[in-house]
């Protein structure tokens, strides 16, 4: 899922600073060097608290591919049933998740917490109420302040504030009773994981894939495992060649590619911005998100097509598996010019590649 355009592109510039990625806090780090790639694998507490949070109240959007994974939120709530514990988020999931459907405005929510990756959990609720509650002073602030500031200048009305607000101490709340201790006692199983994982992108998919990210401008990244997101990813860039992607953890059996096929899908947004044929006629914002949506799950096929077929005929198992459809074309539909730019476009990133260009020359 891309990130919302405008404003927010520079609040992933601001939370970078220089424009390589903090270490995650908490986060499982890959060996001492650093991968060639320049990709990283890991895991970051707040982007797994504020996405548990969210599958928890609920909130969806409308894309063909789920947000949040209904079976980790199952989860939860029988670990809560068990331990007999019920938190400020679970009483309240109705009326946030109400709230949210109203107002279109706190969209910006399924992607806040990528503009605080490396950052306590803690820090980041501190400075978001702050940003909430108090009108911002003149004195220089840090790129945390200033986030949060970017942050809540996306919801301006009394009301929408007065939500995150209490979004916010419900959220404090569930890291401090619940989630905080839960995700400490995976600590080795996720370590291990994201060792997998990262020598797995790193032996097969970013050697594949370096070509495309190069005439992308994309030269960097990290690759964040949450375990309640769903099948539909989260990514952001800067202009600086870096990217944040989330996607969901998968099965973590060894040799099944789902996690990373997950983040080709995602990596294939950039691809989108590419297209001279609109993807739908000018319609509804549903719609418009809907298709679009759609297009990066048909993208992501056609650069793996370029790049490594066997991968490509996993990547469409998998997606076409997702929504239970029988054909994978017509699970997520493009029009027949779509599909002829987005493979023009494909080709003339590897033929760019070949010849040490970084840019498409449409």
């Amino acid at each position: 899922m891309r990130s919302p355009a405008g404003t927010f592109a520079a609040v992933l510039v601001i939370g970078l600073g220089s424009g390589h990625p903090r270490p995650a806090l908490g986060a499982q780090q890959p060996p001492a060097a650093r991968p060639a790639t320049g990709w990283t694998v890991a895991r970051d507490p707040f982007v797994d608290l504020w996405f548990h949070s969210l599958a928890v109240v609920g909130y969806e959007g409308y894309g063909p591919l789920g947000l949040y994974d209904a079976r980790y939120a199952e989860r939860v709530r029988d670990a809560k049933t068990q331990a007999h514990l019920t938190t400020t988020l679970d009483r309240r999931a109705a009326d946030f998740r109400r709230l949210f459907a109203a107002d279109s405005a706190f969209e910006v929510l399924h992607f806040l917490p990528l503009y605080f990756v490396g950052r306590e959990p803690s820090l980041v609720l501190s400075a978001l109420r702050t940003a909430v509650r108090e009108t911002p002073r003149n004195a220089p602030a840090s790129s945390l302040t200033s986030a949060a500031n970017v942050i809540a200048a996306a919801l301006p009305t009394q009301q929408e504030r007065a939500t995150l607000a209490s979004l916010l101490d419900a959220v404090d709340d569930e890291w401090n009773t619940f989630l905080r201790a839960d995700r400490s006692s995976r600590v080795a199983d996720d370590r291990r994981v994201v060792r997998d994982l990262q020598s797995t992108w790193d032996d097969r998919f970013a050697r594949s894939l370096d070509g495309y990210l190069g005439a992308m401008g994309i030269t960097r990244g990290t690759i964040l495992i949450s375990p309640a997101v769903g099948a539909e990813g989260r990514i952001v860039r800067d202009p600086n060649g870096m990217a944040i992607v989330v996607v969901a953890p998968g099965r973590a059996v060894a040799g099944d590619n789902t996690v990373l096929l997950r983040v080709v899908r995602e990596l294939a947004f950039p691809l989108l911005d590419q297209l001279r044929t609109p993807l739908v006629a000018p319609t509804t914002r549903v719609a418009a998100e809907r298709a679009r949506d759609a297009a990066a799950v048909r993208a992501g096929a056609i650069i793996l097509d370029a790049v490594d077929t066997s991968l490509a005929v996993e990547y469409r198992r998998l997606f076409l598996d997702a929504i239970g459809g029988r054909a994978f074309d017509a699970a997520y539909p493009i029009s027949n010019e779509t599909e002829v730019e987005l493979r023009r476009l494909v080709t003339s990133a590897a033929r760019g590649a070949a010849s040490g260009r970084t840019s498409y020359e449409n």
